[in-house]
């Protein structure tokens, strides 16, 4: 059985290292963003009542295949989403707000509660097919958000948004099992 866990993934290495394409979107190899070199972890298709609702990559620093680490590592993390169909601006921020009461610690900071009411109030734009939703953390400055490479306000300071955020798709109770399996086979890991 250890063999064919090798096999397969010294298969999927050289897929990774030329980057993959889901749904006709590619996710390279590689992405530099403010200097800092980050690896792909793996791309998938999320859906929703057995329809295509994006495509995403998830990339970070190390390029660790383990969704635990991946969302507590404090490093520089990027995930990138392109819709696959039109969502309006009240659906993606209910849907944020719904997934981030779910995941918020027991007892959160008033500041990642502020942080939150703020994430919410970025989606005013409708994310129409195509449109490109990107979430970057950066340790010591915290996560910037754009929707078609413009910012959608200021930078969430610190690594507690980031956390959260992380754990809304890798984590244990994620709402997107089915995207977080695909992102984590590519590089190897059977959940």
């Amino acid at each position: 059985m250890r063999r064919v866990a090798l096999g397969i993934a010294l298969l999927l290495v050289p897929a990774l290292a030329l980057g993959i394409t889901v749904e006709g979107h590619d996710y390279p190899a590689t992405v530099t963003i403010d200097g800092k070199t980050m690896k792909l972890v793996g791309a998938g298709k999320r859906k929703k009542w057995f329809v295509g609702v994006y495509t995403m990559g998830a990339y970070s620093e190390s390029g660790k295949c383990d969704p635990k680490a991946l969302v507590a590592a404090d490093e520089p993390k990027y995930l990138k989403l392109k819709m696959l169909r039109d969502v309006s601006a009240e659906k993606m921020a209910n849907t944020i707000s719904e997934s981030f009461k779910e995941h918020m610690p027991k007892n959160p900071s008033a500041e990642l509660k502020k942080q939150s009411d703020v994430f919410m109030n970025y989606f005013k734009d409708e994310c129409k097919e195509g449109t490109v939703l990107e979430f970057f953390y950066l340790p010591g400055t915290g996560t910037s958000l754009k929707q078609n490479g413009k910012e959608l306000g200021p930078v969430l300071a610190g690594a507690e948004f980031a956390r959260v955020l992380w754990d809304i798709y890798f984590g244990e109770d994620t709402c997107c099992s089915g995207l977080k399996e695909q992102i984590f086979e590519c590089c190897g890991l059977k959940l």
